[in-house]
Formats: structure tokens, sequence, C-alpha cells
């Protein structure tokens, strides 16, 4: 079970990690191009799409990495990398939940007016960023920490 817990951790962290690359890297680059009305159309129509990937790779990063801290909490060698890789992503969980969703339904709803989009648009970005390293810190020590095990 250890050996399951920690290919889930790795695996789903890494791939975690390349989704939030891509949302950051090719559809940050594409929706910072665009003018803020045909953004917030794009965005309305097809923010869902990108939305439905992140269980995909989150549930079993989470899994795995909160099986393996659990499993490692009496052992001096790998229960610190597996708790950093937990609390990592964790924080890229808390800053999603705080942040990113409220953002996102507000951006698909239309909530938010062309004339703040560019400045919402910098925020999202920057804090995704932040996720992103949250994300590979998830997958570094998650692959540490099954490496001492």
């Amino acid at each position: 079970m250890r050996a399951v817990f920690a290919y889930l951790a790795v695996i789903g962290s890494a791939a975690f990690t390349g989704t939030m690359l891509c949302i950051g890297l090719a559809f940050g680059g594409y929706w910072t191009s665009l003018p803020a009305e045909e953004f917030l159309a794009w965005f309305a129509a097809n923010s869902g799409l990108i939305a439905r990937t992140i269980p995909v790779v989150a549930g079993p990063a989470l899994l795995g990495l909160i099986g393996s801290l659990w499993l490692a909490r009496r052992e001096r060698g790998a229960r610190g990398a597996w708790a950093i890789a937990t609390a990592a992503m964790l924080g890229l969980a808390f800053v999603t939940a705080v942040y990113h969703l409220p953002a996102n339904a507000a951006l698909a709803s239309g909530e938010i007016p062309p004339e703040a989009v560019s400045a919402t648009l910098r925020t999202w970005l920057t804090l995704h960023a932040l996720r992103s390293a949250l994300g590979l810190a998830a997958s570094g020590f998650a692959l540490c920490a099954a490496r001492l095990e």
C-alpha cells in the first residue's frame, strides 16, 4: 500500500503541476493577448473545460500525499519530506479556494467589468505562479520522500 500512495503522490503532484504550468503559460499568454471583452466571452464559454481537468490530477495527488504522510508519521527519514510535500499541495489548494475559485466564478459570470479585467488577470496569473511553484515543491519533495522509503 505504501508504494501505491507514493506513486499517486509523485505522479499526481507532478501531473497537477504540469496542468498548472500549461494553464499559466499557454492559456495565460493567450488570455493576456485578448481584449477584455473577448477574454470575458472566452472565459465564460470555456473555463469549465479547464476546471474539469483539475480534480483528475488533484484528487490522486492529495490522496497519495496524505496517505504517504499518514504511513510515514512514525518514521523520521521520509516523514519530513512527506510533510513538506503535503503542506505545499495544501497551500496550493488554499490559494485556489480563497482566490482562484471566486475569481473564476466572477470572470465567468461577467461580474468583473471589462476595465478591471487586466488588473484581475495580472493578480490571477501572479497567484497562479505561486500555485505552480507550490506544485513544483510538492512534486520534488514527494519524489525525495519516496526515494527515502
